[in-house]
């Protein structure tokens, strides 16, 4: 059966990936069908789909696919709101994709960005001190100057924390992040 035929038989997206295959009906088929453009559009919606889910191997694909289209240069943004929801997963692999992808579009989507600031105050108190660490990084490199007092204060806790992998030594190295941010206002 083709990935085409699996997509469209057996509940989209879901099925396709939890299968092993791609979700994408066949270039062809599509342009021919729906149009130039609307297969982009499909492939969102499905992404939107999979971030919905309740599934955590379906969230990751999608975070994989989407973090894979912004290596490739194109935009994801209008992904944004489906992404944020899921900052909060307890999947790691899951929570450091969309953490690579808030770092990317946090600047242009601010408000919607806001949102996830609280996961972010929550993470650097974690017990995990990988979790911390990576908070901590991914917070000074959101460039939205409202959260700069936030990330102040989280740099300011860093330099108390005794974890290796939390910068305490190295907390120096986000100032400039800050500055950058100030300096941009």
């Amino acid at each position: 059966m083709s990935s085409s035929a699996l997509y469209n038989d057996q509940g989209g997206a879901e099925a396709a990936v939890e299968a092993g295959q791609e979700s994408t009906p066949s270039t062809s088929s599509t342009a021919a069908a729906f149009g130039l453009f609307s297969a982009d559009f499909k492939k969102n919606e499905d992404l939107k789909e999979m971030l919905e889910s309740n599934k955590e191997s379906l969230k990751l694909e999608a975070m994989k696919r989407i973090v894979g289209l912004i290596a490739k240069g194109k935009n994801a943004s209008e992904l944004f709101p489906a992404v944020v929801k899921n900052v909060a997963s307890k999947n790691i692999e899951l929570k450091k994709l969309v953490y690579v992808y808030l770092v990317r579009y946090a600047e242009e989507q601010q408000d919607l960005a806001l949102l996830s600031i609280s996961t972010f105050q929550r993470a650097l108190k974690d017990p995990n001190q990988f979790i911390r660490a990576s908070a901590l990084r991914v917070l000074s490199s959101i460039r939205v100057p409202i959260i700069v007092p936030i990330m102040m204060l989280a740099i300011k806790e860093a330099a108390t924390d005794l974890s290796p992998y939390t910068p305490r030594r190295n907390s120096n190295e986000y100032t400039p992040d800050v500055h950058n941010v100030l300096v941009s206002v």
